[in-house]
């Protein structure tokens, strides 16, 4: 019984540490710039010209340019990148007058309403809000006409709880 229990735990430990080993080795190949990950190259920290280089570069290793090739493409990608930076800036200021605009309609809708709808209305923002953070989270509900569809998909029994959750089994 002890060979047994310290052969599992032995085996239990050499798989942990293969695991670990080619988790590490995954890291490493991103970092040599063979594969990006997100956290790597997020656009917004990088400049257009980097952008450029790394996009030129991937391509450059899988089709192989000569010299003007490899100019001509990072010119491409050069002024795209700098299209993506702009349009990335614009949204972000279109998102935060967007977000400014709701927030003076939901003053003046609040100011329209009575003592009892207001809080009402306060309640329901509340329990939208709690949903919205549930999604984020991966916890939110799945609303019913996708369980329905789900169901006549016939993608697992379907159990939908009092709060609307659902569990696939």
């Amino acid at each position: 019984m002890k060979k047994l229990m310290l052969s599992l735990l032995l085996s239990g430990v050499i798989f942990a540490g293969v695991a670990q080993e080619k988790s590490n080795a995954k890291e490493n190949v991103s970092r040599d710039g063979r594969h990006a990950t997100k956290k790597e190259f997020k656009l917004e920290k990088k400049t257009a010209e980097e952008i450029a280089q790394i996009r030129t570069d991937r391509m450059d290793k899988k089709l192989k340019f000569t010299d003007k090739q490899r100019k001509e493409i990072y010119s491409l990608q050069l002024d795209q990148a700098k299209k993506d930076k702009k349009n990335f800036a614009d949204r972000r200021v279109a998102m935060e007058q967007m977000k400014k605009d709701r927030m003076t309609q939901r003053e003046k809708l609040i100011q329209s309403l009575n003592p009892e709808q207001q809080k009402v209305y306060k309640e329901s923002f509340a329990e939208n809000r709690k949903q919205h953070r549930m999604r984020k989270s991966g916890d939110r509900p799945v609303r019913r006409d996708r369980i329905e569809r789900n169901h006549k998909e016939g993608k697992g029994n379907i159990e939908v709880s009092k709060e609307t959750s659902v569990k696939n089994s």
